[in-house]
């Protein structure tokens, strides 16, 4: 058996001290699925979507690793989704400030009233490690086992000092930069109208002059997270990404056929940067400007219920 550790990729570090505390006490490194750790991720090569969907469908044990950033993440879903269908044996792990009360936790594919713990509860923890022993080689050593917990909660520790910290000043940063918005508007005496601000993406999608394939090239990188996308020869490796996403979604070929047109009209509206070359100069990667990129975060709602539309228009008729 192998453990699958589903998280956001936001709270990586929370994944990675997960990894060494089991490995710590007795798991191989192979029996670790872990995407945000290249030596326990995806090997090279390999599509991303077939090869998590084959992992699952083996039934590794799952650890559900629940924060508010996974419940963010279409691309987790997807995955608590897919285990679920399969029912596969799981675990629910909170991060130290997931709110269990919070909507999307309670209306979840995983019942809510199922037992889980907090990343930092000792007790919890001691119980979580010894239930392993019943399909891994864990140690028998009860000092090892707790010294490895203790360097763990350690870890969580300090990583959640260091959030809370960074959450006061991304607070104070928010605040400054409203108030400075707020004196420009004073001194001007008139508000700037949010269209003239907002890139051309959205104020073409508005205004119906994108191509379906081009708004199911939206869906794709919201849903997949993927900002950064293949040109040139690492092409087809993208739209191999596309067809499997298109296979697990049920959308037909629109995006896939015509990535190559999608992806020129992003670049003629200035949507997209070249990231990286290959060894002659030749463009091999493109990356979503970081203007879209936050707008895309916070997309209006009548823009969602336009680009809903256009996939459920392009939803596989078998």
């Amino acid at each position: 058996m192998k453990i699958f550790i589903s998280h956001s990729s936001k709270n990586s570090n929370y994944g990675n001290a997960l990894v060494d505390l089991l490995i710590g006490v007795g798991v191989k490194s192979d029996q670790i699925i872990f995407t945000s750790n290249d030596a326990y991720g995806i090997p090279i090569g390999q599509n991303i979507f077939t090869w998590l969907k084959n992992k699952i469908n083996e039934k590794p044990y799952v650890i559900y690793l629940l924060s508010s950033d996974y419940y963010d993440s279409v691309a987790c879903l997807n995955e608590m989704g897919a285990a679920w269908v399969v029912e596969n044996e799981h675990t629910m792990i909170f991060t130290p400030d997931f709110e269990l009360d919070s909507y999307e936790f309670r209306n979840g594919a995983i019942d809510p009233r199922e037992i889980g713990f907090r990343i930092n509860n000792h007790n919890k923890l001691v119980e979580f490690i010894e239930s392993f022993k019943r399909e891994f080689d864990i140690s028998k050593k009860a000092v090892l086992i707790n010294q490895k917990i203790l360097e763990f909660l350690k870890r969580i520790e300090e990583y959640s000092s260091k959030k809370k910290v960074h959450s006061k000043v991304e607070i104070k940063a928010t605040q400054s930069e409203e108030k400075i918005k707020e004196q420009k508007i004073i001194k001007n005496k008139e508000i700037i109208p949010t269209e003239k601000t907002s890139s051309r993406l959205l104020t073409d999608l508005r205004n119906d002059k994108l191509k379906d394939e081009e708004i199911i090239l939206i869906h794709y990188i919201l849903d997949t997270s993927r900002y950064q996308l293949g040109t040139g020869w690492q092409e087809n490796n993208e739209i191999e990404n596309i067809k499997a996403w298109e296979d697990i979604n049920e959308i037909n070929s629109t995006l896939s056929s015509n990535y190559d047109r999608a992806l020129r009209r992003f670049k003629m509206r200035g949507l997209t940067n070249v990231s990286d070359h290959t060894s002659h100069g030749n463009p091999k990667e493109v990356s979503i400007t970081q203007k879209v990129q936050l707008e895309l975060l916070d997309i209006p709602d009548d823009l969602l219920e336009k680009i809903s539309n256009v996939i459920n228009n392009n939803k596989c008729l078998w």
